[in-house]
């Protein structure tokens, strides 16, 4: 009995140890491996209809994709006053958010273009 309560406290005392001697050189692999959040202010700002606005008053849903591939849904409606009078906007199509206010997005129609 006695032999095996030595042998745990080496073990753990070993362990211990090696976390401690290893600990620096963790946390330079780390600082070297991990990435810069580099985003690209169109991509935190674009999203596509996964439900229709169908009027000025109704709420549709948009899913944005962040940098890091990770997916945010959320309520959205059609921004108001839009100089181009739209009354819908079809599930599917890339909006741009112009505000988020309590929780809810509000877009209009967004085309990508080339520069």
């Amino acid at each position: 009995m006695l032999f095996i309560i030595i042998i745990t406290l080496i073990i753990i005392v070993l362990i211990i140890f090696l976390t401690i001697l290893l600990l620096p050189g963790m946390a330079f692999f780390n600082k070297m491996s991990d990435q810069k959040y580099n985003a690209d202010e169109k991509d935190l700002l674009t999203g596509i209809l996964t439900t229709a606005i169908s009027s000025k008053e109704a709420t549709g849903e948009v899913m944005t994709t962040f940098v890091n591939e990770s997916r945010k849904t959320m309520p959205a409606k059609i921004y108001l006053p839009n100089k181009d009078n739209i009354e819908q906007i079809e599930s599917g199509a890339q909006v741009l958010i112009i505000e988020s206010k309590a929780g809810i997005a509000y877009v209009i129609p967004y085309q990508q273009t080339i520069y």
